[in-house]
């Protein structure tokens, strides 16, 4: 007998898995009386087989080429011989349209060309009363189980006997054993998939974490890989950390974002892995809406990662991975390496102290500040601190939009009046922010107080006295981005709600390096009240929450308020800067009067200045209302702005306040104000 030689390759094992089939399907025929309802397939692909032989030379020929589709399905989801041998038949019937042919003359049934468990049976010479032959087919059966073979029990809502339940390969499947590499398509267009790397290729990961990860793979080498959760910032080395995992074990990565899970898209991943022999990555796994659901079914060779543990607990305890933000001297290295030499005189130290970047988060706003310099000035410009902060910019959180009002301003210092000691409170807290690294990691200050580096501050004052405006002004002098968020909207009569809708906030807000400014504030900040039911209890429970995550936030939260009197002292002691904003006097509002006039605006002459702000006790936004309206009535007009159509402007906003136009604050100007009326 000659010896058996091993496959080339699945297409030659399919070759042979036709020829069986077709010889086993012929003997049946031939023993079978002829149908009237179906033609005998003249079935030539079997002639000269003897169905023994050929059985008996494909597995010895298996049994020497390990590395076949069919042995490693075999291996990856513990089939039994049978269950191997099921599959080769149904795979025959795939690529050959004769053999389907022979089923249905088999059946006696032109619209049944398939194969069903009880022609199995008889092609095999089984006994299905036995449970050797009916445990493939069973519900929790390897091959149903994984759904390499789909077996409906219901056509057209009728149920059907398992003797003449439909049998196909799944579509995966089929493609699997003849070969191909193609995705599932469920997965298309939702799964990246990372070859495996060889071991000189592992991916750069955080130093510090190095250690971890080889005792991780120590442990998955020896025993099963349980499922792990990765914790840390966008950029902060989650992403690597998974790759070298991979790599380490050379085994291919599969990584696909937590929120798209679905139940049939989590079968078809799982599926997925075991045939590539792979590893799953779960992105941002804390976004699920029940992750504590989904944690129990992950299994073995996962790998999730978020950017905080979720709130809900997990079980089993989850073996977690943290990946902290690097300290300053190593964001201060990453600025300088990220820019290859081209920072030249700009103070990087200043750049690597107001933000507290991962080194995914560095390298991206490197890279925005290099494409800003090169569209403005050519591929040789280097950045320069505007570019930089661009790029610093470009690092916020979009989903952040979602929840607050992004505020862009023009404004600067010189625009901003108020009286010296406020001006010199919102300085102090630039300062504060700017120099926070320096404080806190140079200087050691972190060590002593670990809680609490964020800068919470209270703006109070009436509406249109500058808290907006200087709010702007301190994102602008850092280079921030401002988000304005109305508590109004925040706070809901809902029990529970108001800290959902707060923590959805400063959630998004702690990787995206901004300023928070929190409008309205007295819609949660009254007066604090006795406990007299269970709202007042929650509405306590709401500041509290409010206030403690501003002290755990390590940017700048801002709370403004119209009526500061309204505020509880003890809320206020909590607060880093309280800023009070008060109505401005004649010169200030003479000062505002003529700042809010543009020097490209034509302005008459005679407009009386010293007039409008000594007469008209008005807000900076009121008076910019006026200035508008003005220049608006102006324009229609085709005249420079004067005195008639600033007097009309406010006589309108008074109009507006509810005020009325008394002669003594008119003076000569009271008839022209009473025709507006």
């Amino acid at each position: 007998m000659t010896p058996s030689l091993p496959y080339t390759g699945p297409q030659e094992l399919a070759h042979d898995a036709r020829r069986l089939l077709a010889a086993r399907l012929q003997a049946l025929l031939e023993r079978s009386a002829p149908s009237p309802l179906v033609a005998r397939p003249a079935l030539s692909i079997a002639a000269g087989v003897e169905p023994a032989q050929l059985a008996a030379e494909i597995d010895a020929r298996r049994r020497q080429t390990p590395d076949l589709p069919i042995e490693r399905l075999a291996r990856q989801f513990h089939l039994s011989s049978l269950e191997a041998t099921i599959l080769l038949c149904l795979l025959a019937t795939e690529v050959d349209g004769e053999l389907l042919q022979a089923c249905a003359c088999l059946h006696d049934d032109p619209a049944r060309r398939w194969l069903t468990p009880g022609l199995l049976w008889r092609l095999l010479g089984l006994d299905p009363a036995t449970p050797a032959a009916r445990d493939p087919f069973a519900p929790g059966s390897p091959l149903l189980q994984h759904r390499l073979v789909l077996a409906p029990a219901q056509i057209n809502n009728y149920p059907v006997p398992l003797l003449e339940r439909p049998l196909k390969l799944d579509d995966r499947i089929a493609a699997y054993l003849l070969g191909e590499d193609a995705l599932d398509a469920a997965l298309v267009g939702a799964l990246e998939v990372v070859p495996a790397g060889a071991p000189d290729d592992l991916p750069a990961v955080p130093p510090d974490l190095l250690p971890r990860l080889g005792h991780l793979l120590a442990w998955w080498r020896r025993e099963a890989s349980p499922p792990i959760l990765l914790v840390g910032r966008r950029g902060a080395g989650r992403a690597a950390a998974a790759r070298y995992l991979a790599a380490a074990l050379c085994r291919p990565l599969l990584v696909a974002g937590a929120r798209q899970l679905t139940p049939d898209f989590w079968f078809a991943l799982r599926r997925e892995a075991g045939l590539r022999g792979a590893l799953v990555h779960l992105q941002e796994f804390d976004l699920l809406p029940e992750p504590e659901l989904w944690w129990p079914r992950l299994g073995q060779g996962v790998i999730a990662s978020a950017a905080s543990e979720p709130a809900a607990r997990l079980a089993p305890a989850p073996l977690t991975l943290h990946f902290p933000l690097p300290d300053f001297e190593t964001r201060h290295t990453l600025w300088r390496q990220n820019l290859n030499g081209q920072g030249g005189a700009l103070d990087l130290a200043d750049l690597a102290g107001q933000f507290r970047f991962t080194p995914g988060q560095i390298r991206d706003a490197a890279q925005i500040a290099r494409q800003e310099a090169w569209l403005r000035h050519g591929p040789e410009a280097p950045p320069t601190r505007e570019d930089l902060l661009a790029g610093a910019r470009g690092q916020s959180n979009p989903a952040l939009s979602r929840l607050a009002t992004r505020v862009e301003t023009a404004y600067d210092w010189d625009d901003l009046i108020l009286p010296p000691a406020q001006m010199a409170q919102l300085r102090a807290i630039v300062n504060q922010q700017r120099y926070a690294a320096q404080v806190y990691d140079s200087w050691g200050f972190g060590r002593k107080l670990p809680y609490g580096r964020g800068l919470a501050a209270l703006f109070s004052g009436p509406s249109g006295t500058g808290k907006t405006m200087s709010a702007s002004i301190l994102a602008r002098a850092l280079g921030l981005e401002l988000y304005k968020i109305d508590l109004a909207g925040v706070v809901s009569k809902y029990i529970g709600e108001t800290e959902k809708n707060l923590d959805r906030i400063f959630e998004e807000a702690r990787t995206a390096n901004i300023i928070l400014f929190f409008d309205e504030a007295d819609a949660l900040f009254g007066k604090r009240s006795e406990v007299k039911d269970a709202h007042d209890r929650y509405a306590n429970i709401e500041i509290s929450y409010l206030l403690q995550r501003m002290e755990a936030y390590e940017g700048i939260s801002i709370l403004a308020t119209n009526f500061g009197q309204n505020l509880d002292e003890a809320f206020s002691r909590r607060m880093q800067f309280v800023v009070e904003f008060p109505l401005p006097d004649a010169a200030d509002r003479e000062r505002i009067w003529r700042g809010l006039l543009p020097g490209e605006a034509p302005v008459e002459a005679g407009v009386d200045f010293a007039f409008l702000g000594r007469q008209f006790e008005l807000t900076g936004g009121h008076i910019k209302n006026c200035v508008l309206a003005a220049a608006f009535a102006a324009a229609a007009r085709h005249e420079a702005i004067g005195m008639v159509h600033l007097v009309r402007a406010v006589a309108a906003e008074y109009g507006k306040l509810g005020r009325p136009l008394q002669r003594a604050a008119f003076g000569d100007y009271y008839a022209l104000a009473r025709q507006y009326g």
